[in-house]
């Protein structure tokens, strides 16, 4: 195992830089990154894999984007990297988590591994701790990295999943209860009247849609000004906003 110490108060903001065996990457591309997590972790500590992936629907403490660069094409099953590289920023609350990450992928620096069920393989270059941007004030300006998914899951008669974009009226509604259950013990006290006061300014906010797992999840992606107490602010930045942010979804910079 490849140990990293980090300094205490140093911010878990972390760049992945990445090589592909090839140039073609599936369209649902970040369930196939995801199978690499998993086996990273898997391979680094059995124990924490058992608890983040085969304890039920456990909720985990990071998110992450893919970034691709320019040289890019993307297609309706397959997108195509003419450098075959890619960037995977993490962010996380968790120091603990952030360490584990960080350790679990260097354990594959310069390795090749395959993807699941592709024809395609990869190998982490270079890992890096970022500096997180300080919020100093009770408003901040955010760049989605990764589309927002606004999930109910509260619909047990239907058993059936609905998503939400900043479009329909239900966004902040669902958004803003499912933050309530996320920190109900987070901080040692009731925070749902500083979530309810929380407010989100459009930006150039707009539907997307995306295929993950062979479902089409209608998603916001965009800027937007989010304000609200700071220590609200700096979880939502560091945990990420919505659903499935451990799949791909929901990672946020600061402008």
């Amino acid at each position: 195992m490849v140990s990293i110490i980090l300094e205490v108060g140093v911010k878990m903001r972390i760049k992945v830089d990445i090589e592909t065996g090839s140039m073609e990457l599936p369209i649902d591309y970040r369930r196939k990154f995801l199978s690499y997590i998993k086996s990273a972790f898997e391979d680094y500590n059995q124990e924490l894999y058992t608890e983040l992936y085969e304890m039920g629907s456990s909720p985990k403490s990071f998110c992450f984007s893919i970034y691709f660069l320019p040289e890019v094409e993307i297609g309706k099953e397959e997108i195509i990297l003419r450098s075959k590289r890619f960037t995977a920023w993490f962010t996380t609350p968790d120091i603990l988590m952030g360490v584990h990450l960080i350790n679990a992928l260097m354990a594959r620096r310069n390795k090749w591994f395959p993807l699941a069920d592709c024809d395609n393989k990869l190998r982490t270059l270079s890992i890096n701790n970022v500096q997180e941007r300080p919020i100093t004030a009770n408003t901040a300006l955010f760049r989605i990295l990764s589309p927002i998914v606004i999930r109910d899951h509260d619909n047990k008669e239907m058993k059936k999943d609905w998503y939400y974009t900043y479009e329909d009226s239900e966004f902040e509604i669902i958004w803003k209860r499912n933050l309530k259950a996320e920190l109900k013990n987070k901080f040692g006290r009731d925070v749902s009247s500083d979530i309810n006061e929380l407010q989100i300014k459009p930006i150039k906010l707009r539907k997307t849609v995306v295929r993950n797992y062979d479902i089409y999840i209608p998603c916001t992606i965009g800027n937007f000004i989010l304000e609200g107490e700071r220590y609200l602010l700096e979880y939502i930045y560091k945990a990420g906003i919505g659903s499935r942010r451990s799949l791909g979804f929901g990672c946020l910079d600061i402008v």
